[in-house]
Formats: structure tokens, sequence, C-alpha cells
């Protein structure tokens, strides 16, 4: 696990629970004493946790933010919590059936939704060149891949070509990805708007809808709110380590 993506881990777990020890940290994330030092100290600093004897605890600050500066590349992003997403994926694919049209989300999260349908006689409609890259040659269904302004870095398209391209199609089931998710108000997180208009678009356009989301972006912020989880038929998240009350339509995935 990266330095950054435990600090994250660390951030949502003081924020749940107001004040964690360091043993507990250490327990968790299997790292020295010396390391989650490291890791109290840095975030003190970014007035993002106050360190306490024996621990830390929460401040009354915004979460940590996710904007197009310091959002990851969808390629340095593959294999980050890896299980997670497919005990997420796993679940949410029970939901797809012979003759839907689903739509599937650029991001790492949602590829992963291919390992269980490669059998399934269904159209894919995605903005995402890097789920295309993924999908096996024995797939049974159709591919639609939306057109419009193509940014390398997150192997997707999107502008007001994509939008067009959206309203062709009326959707069975969409499963969105999101940079964050706050359990507390319930808004749903992405780096950029211009992304965010894609996923409304197609919500507006879909039978039932649903968010995967790895436990890592539980807490976490990016600078525009596209969704609130309460729009969701349901959320799938996979079992964080730490004691977490979630709303109703929350799916919580055991790995």
């Amino acid at each position: 696990m990266l330095t950054k993506e435990r600090q994250y881990r660390i951030i949502a777990m003081i924020n749940e629970k107001s004040f964690v020890t360091v043993k507990e940290l250490m327990a968790y994330f299997g790292v020295s004493r010396s390391s989650i030092m490291r890791d109290l100290i840095e975030l003190e600093n970014q007035n993002l946790i106050k360190r306490e004897r024996g621990g830390a605890s929460a401040v009354d600050i915004d979460m940590p933010t996710v904007t197009s500066f310091n959002e990851k590349s969808v390629e340095s992003k593959e294999a980050l919590n890896k299980e997670e997403k497919i005990a997420v994926c796993r679940e949410a694919a029970k939901h797809i059936s012979d003759g839907d049209c689903i739509f599937i989300d650029s991001g790492t999260t949602p590829v992963y939704l291919l390992d269980y349908i490669s059998d399934k006689n269904i159209k894919i409609v995605t903005p995402s060149t890097y789920l295309v890259s993924k999908i096996s040659e024995d797939f049974k269904g159709e591919v639609y891949l939306l057109g419009g302004e193509f940014r390398k870095k997150y192997d997707m398209s999107y502008g007001p070509l994509t939008l067009e391209m959206i309203k062709f199609f009326n959707f069975t089931h969409a499963f969105f990805s999101a940079n964050g998710v706050n359990i507390k108000n319930g808004e749903v997180y992405i780096f950029d708007m211009n992304i965010g208009a894609i996923k409304r678009a197609v919500m507006e356009r879909t039978k039932e809808n649903y968010l995967l989301v790895d436990s890592s972006k539980l807490e976490i912020k990016a600078l525009y709110t596209w969704a609130y989880s309460n729009e969701f038929n349901n959320v799938y998240v996979n079992e964080p380590n730490y004691n977490c009350e979630f709303p109703k339509n929350y799916c919580v995935c055991r790995v």
C-alpha cells in the first residue's frame, strides 16, 4: 500500500471513530510504529488530524480532496485495492442478465465487472478505452465506445459529443465509479465537472443505477459533487477493517 493511500485510510478511520490509537493503526496496516508516527506527524502538519497521547483524534476540517492536479492516472491505479474491487464487482454483477443494455463507467473499479459478464449476451456502453482494452475475445455481447474529446491520462472520452451520444441509449443498469463518498451527508465526488456531467446524463437515462467503490474512497472528497448516495439503487463497497455504520442502500461486500 502506498504511503498516501495509507494516510487517506488513517484519516477515514479517525473521522469515523474520533480517536484511534497508534497500536490500532499498527495492527490494521501491519507496519511499524515509526511508520505510523511519520504518517501522523505529516497529517498533523497539514492540519488534517490532531496527535494525542498514544494516538490521534479528528479535527473539524474538510476531508482530503482529490483534484485534477493530484488525481492519479488509470494505469497507476490498476493494482490498488484489487481484491476489494473484485469483491464489489462480483456482487454488483449479479444484477446483469442477457438482453440488458448497461453503462460501465470509466475508472479501474468497474473494469472488474468484466470477469463476471463475459458469457452474457448484453450491450455495453462506455466512455472508457481502458475498459474496452480489457474485454475478452470470447465476450458474447456488443460494445459501444462513446466518442468525444479523449483524455489519455484517464483513458476515456468526455465533452459535448459524449453527452450527445448518450442520448441515443436507454440503459437497463449503470455502474458508476467515484473519487470519494461522504457517508454522513451522502455526497458522491468527482475531480472534474465534465466527467461528472457524463455520469449525470447516464443516470437520467437508466432504470437502475449502482455505485461501485472500495473502502479507501470513504470520506475522501473531490472538487465536485455529482450525485448523492440515496440516488442509487445500491452502493457497493467492500467491508472496511474498522467500525462503520452504513445507510440502508449500501451493500457491504466481503473480500
